[in-house]
């Protein structure tokens, strides 16, 4: 190589040399920068990770402490590098709202748990007081039935004391100016007596007498001794038997339709009760020319009868209407049913009583084992009840002898004995034929036999 093309070279290799060196001290400088720019950032990435693990375990939790614990300090989370730094001042807002929030959702959570305390309370206390007086109306319920349930009973039973004691008065004055003044007590005693079971019905008691069987002419009977103004009901006779359980109840029911008749009809007017005999049973049918019922007053008394509005005696009000009620309640219990309707043919209203074949029985085959038992007594020399003895007189007696009854002058029945013999017990002496008074149904009767010498008087037992 020539001298000359090696310094041209030389000078050539002398500024890329210097360019060189001064690129890497560029490079050294700019990598020494990078080294303490990162290692600066990892120091505050550091500080950072370290306040946030501080904030989530340390900050947080003294937050919610002081929502419980008003004198308790917040932890401090921020490290010296943080200070005034974005990162610090969002922690410090993330804090301020979690301890805000905290506090509005405890407020909620308070109030939601006092107003459902409050409202169970409340609940609490209402269904407390609900059962109580609940209770407490029932009981009163129980007791007010009981207490006119008694009071009735009790009525009934003094009626009867003086039903008995005018009926022993009665055989004494027949043929005195005295009877018909005692007719008319008895006659008041019965009505007095149908009142006052009429409550104990409603309240849930029994019909206060039993009778051995009858027939539809001797229930009819008996019903109008109980009603005022009797004279103007025209009954029709039907010799069909009615079942003894069955004939107190169809006694009263018929007693407080031909009442509630004779009550709303003209005084001039007559009632009529007929019968229809139907395959399945007997209706009773009771015609008036009074008052009719509107609409609205029919479809009360069909809820009524029905039993589809049960009446409690303290949904009477304070002048009680039991007349209906009782109906219902007898109906219920012994199978018969009771319909009111209008107008009928003379413009009045119309009441029905159907009585099924289960209440009905032959009056025939009833009326042959007491004759048998009579007549087995008085061969055996056994000591009859005078009432079972005139009962079997009255029941040998021919169908077609008719009763003798009069009036007095006043229009009541004046009862006439039949000229029969009378038995003779053991010890010799006669026993009276006088039929016992059968309770209601004697003292009225008017055409047949077996009422007025069949019934007996006594209190009906546990058996409906």
């Amino acid at each position: 190589m020539r001298p000359e093309t090696a310094v041209v070279l030389l000078w050539c290799a002398v500024p890329a040399l210097v360019l060189a060196v001064a690129a890497a001290v560029y490079l050294a400088r700019t990598a020494k920068r990078q080294r303490v720019r990162a290692d600066a950032l990892k120091v505050r990435l550091d500080a950072r990770d370290g306040a946030l693990e501080h904030f989530v375990a340390k900050t947080l939790p003294s937050v919610a402490e002081s929502l419980e614990r008003p004198d308790a300090q917040v932890a401090d989370f921020t490290a010296p590098r943080l200070e005034n730094s974005r990162f610090s001042e969002n922690l410090r807002t993330v804090a301020d709202r979690y301890g805000t929030d905290l506090r509005s959702l405890r407020a909620h959570t308070e109030k939601t748990v006092r107003e459902e305390v409050e409202a169970e309370a409340r609940e609490a206390i209402l269904a407390a007081e609900e059962s109580t007086l609940a209770r407490i109306e029932t009981e009163a319920h129980d007791v007010t039935r009981a207490a006119v349930r008694s009071f009735g009973t009790s009525v009934v039973s003094l009626g009867a004391d003086v039903g008995q004691i005018v009926s022993r008065a009665l055989r004494e004055h027949r043929e005195d100016e005295v009877y018909e003044t005692l007719t008319r007590i008895d006659h008041t005693v019965q009505q007095m007596i149908r009142q006052a079971q009429s409550y104990v019905i409603v309240c849930g008691g029994l019909p206060g007498r039993r009778w051995p069987t009858q027939t539809f002419t001797d229930v009819i009977g008996g019903a109008m001794g109980r009603v005022r103004d009797y004279t103007r009901v025209q009954p029709k006779q039907l010799e069909r038997g009615v079942i003894s359980r069955a004939v107190e109840p169809l006694v009263h029911t018929l007693a407080t339709l031909l009442d509630n008749a004779l009550r709303y009809s003209p005084p001039t007017s007559y009632v009529e009760v007929g019968f229809q005999e139907g395959h399945h049973g007997v209706t009773v049918i009771v015609d008036d020319a009074g008052v009719r019922m509107n609409a609205e007053q029919r479809e009360n008394a069909r809820l009524v009868l029905s039993g589809e509005r049960p009446v409690d005696v303290h949904q009477l009000g304070p002048s009680p209407k039991v007349g209906f009620p009782g109906i219902a309640a007898l109906a219920r219990r012994y199978g018969f049913s009771v319909t009111v309707d209008g107008p009928n043919a003379y413009g009045g209203m119309r009441a029905m009583v159907f009585v099924p074949e289960s209440l009905l029985v032959s009056v025939a085959a009833e009326r042959e084992p007491v004759q048998a038992a009579v007549a087995a007594a008085a061969s055996n020399g056994a000591v009859t009840a005078p009432a079972q003895v005139a009962a079997a007189v009255a029941e040998a007696e021919p169908a077609d002898v008719p009763l003798t009854v009069e009036e007095t002058p006043g229009g009541l029945p004046k009862r006439r004995r039949r000229p029969v013999a009378a038995p003779i017990a053991q010890n010799g002496r006669a026993i009276s034929s006088e039929p016992a008074r059968p309770g209601i149904a004697a003292a009225w009767h008017t055409g047949t036999r077996s009422g007025r010498a069949a019934a007996s008087d006594h209190t009906e037992g546990t058996t409906s």
